[in-house]
């Protein structure tokens, strides 16, 4: 959706329910194409739309550079989204409010397996260039809204899907080696250790044992 101009994004917001969804940084080498009409080479934000009046709830998509990202935030006196940034050393845009800083942000409380998951889930969303509305999306909400809490193991099933579907055979964990060449990646950002014993000791509804291969 085009969001060129700040009259232009006031009048999205006066006309559509705007709902930021994520905020990540890209990696070298990475570019997007903004809605506000620039290049992104750094970290940007996704947005969801919904027209008011319409009786279909069909939902836009936003994709925009942390300038116009502050500028929706303002409009929307949402305190921003922390960012998915793997890299070493990186803080811009820091947790991308309206001040474009922490602001006392309260820490969050994960489970560890979820963390692992939001970490997984944000790492494909990066590299296949998910759009929201999609599975992996549904899964992401899903897991961050219950962040203090163990993921189910269909959560971690569909996942692991997703993976084998999208990355050409390789596991997520390959696919980061890969991304590594050009990046100095946080370690912690790339361990799924929880999520592969899950998978290795799937049991169906029943309590059967359910052989899956793991693509973490």
């Amino acid at each position: 959706m085009d969001c060129r101009s700040t009259e232009r994004r006031q009048w999205i917001v006066a006309n559509y329910n705007v709902t930021p969804v994520a905020h990540i940084q890209l990696l070298a080498g990475q570019m997007k194409r903004s809605d506000a009409g620039a290049v992104i080479e750094n970290d940007y934000y996704i947005f969801e739309a919904v027209n008011k009046s319409s009786g279909i709830k069909k939902k836009d998509i936003i994709q925009c550079g942390i300038g116009a990202a502050r500028d929706f935030l303002k409009l929307l006196n949402h305190e921003g989204l922390p960012i998915f940034n793997p890299i070493h050393g990186e803080h811009v845009g820091g947790q991308g409010g309206v001040s474009g800083v922490d602001g006392g942000r309260k820490k969050e409380v994960w489970n560890p397996v979820a963390k692992q998951l939001y970490n997984a889930i944000m790492w494909v969303i990066l590299i296949i260039d998910a759009k929201p509305g999609t599975t992996i999306f549904e899964i992401r909400a899903e897991v961050d809204q219950n962040k203090g809490r163990m993921p189910s193991s269909p959560q971690v099933k569909g996942v692991n899907t997703i993976i084998s579907r999208n990355l050409g055979g390789r596991t997520l964990t390959e696919a980061i080696e890969e991304l590594k060449e050009q990046n100095d990646v946080r370690n912690e950002m790339c361990r799924f250790d929880m999520l592969v014993d899950i998978i290795n000791n799937y049991t169906d509804r029943d309590g059967n044992p359910e052989e899956i291969q793991s693509y973490f």
